[in-house]
């Protein structure tokens, strides 16, 4: 965990983001939220982890596709001269790590209910970053909104920021994700297909910017692969920038996918 923490601190470079995303991650109303939302989840539903280490990987992801994305297209608060990269970073650092919390209420349409919960919270986080600057606070609060509200493709996000959360909420599929309820007894195809999954990255890419690589056991990975990523992907705006590659290694034949 420690090592994930450090990772997004280098890519959020600005000490003060640095301080506002240790103040995120140790505030109590937070961590109980995403600790109740991962019981909920994991004990009574049986689904892949929603708790602490999804946040920080969905964040660390979304961080490091904005990083690569920057280069060839401008996120929405800097387009529409809202604010600078770094006020893009907040967003999606906000965005990433609380979308999950409405799984405390409800599981179906939980991006919702995370709305609810997490905008006193992010209002709160965007007051300490921004003092009182309300012009600010009132035209970043919506784009956070969006990226959690759009986290599941059941809305069309209008902002590259939204887009970019919820690919980097599908990226994270690997078998470690799925270990605790398959362990407990959880045997869904999701947990199946994601214990196949051995490993995602995200690199800089050649023929678009954004390459994301699954590498797998078997094939019942593609279904993780094709109903939760490419569901995100197709939806975000921003599938003109993505390749996604999956490469199966099952019983020494090795097949690859290019989506």
């Amino acid at each position: 965990m420690e090592e994930l923490d450090n990772e997004i601190k280098k890519l959020l470079k600005s000490k003060k983001l640095v301080r506002i995303y240790e103040k995120l991650i140790s505030d109590i109303e937070v961590k109980n939220l995403i600790k109740y939302a991962n019981t909920v989840a994991i004990k009574r539903m049986g689904l892949n982890d929603h708790g602490e280490t999804h946040s920080k990987i969905a964040t660390r992801d979304a961080l490091h596709i904005l990083n690569l994305l920057s280069a060839k297209i401008k996120p929405n608060i800097i387009k529409e001269k809202i604010g600078s990269f770094e006020d893009v970073k907040l967003a999606i650092m906000l965005s990433a790590y609380l979308h999950d919390i409405g799984i405390s209420i409800e599981r179906d349409n939980h991006e919702i209910f995370s709305v609810i919960l997490a905008q006193p919270i992010i209002r709160r986080f965007l007051y300490r970053y921004y003092g009182d600057n309300e012009k600010k606070i009132i035209s970043i609060l919506p784009i956070v909104l969006e990226g959690i509200t759009c986290h599941m493709a059941n809305f069309e996000p209008s902002s590259v920021e939204a887009g970019i959360v919820s690919i980097a909420d599908g990226c994270d599929m690997t078998k470690g994700r799925a270990r605790i309820p398959f362990n407990l007894g959880g045997r869904d195809i999701h947990e199946y297909s994601a214990m196949a999954i051995d490993e995602v990255s995200i690199k800089k890419g050649k023929e678009k910017p954004v390459d994301i690589i699954i590498r797998m056991s078997s094939a019942a990975g593609v279904f993780q692969v094709e109903d939760i990523l490419l569901t995100k992907l197709n939806n975000s705006g921003l599938k003109k920038y993505v390749r996604v590659v999956s490469i199966v290694n099952e019983r020494g034949n090795v097949y690859r996918d290019i989506y």
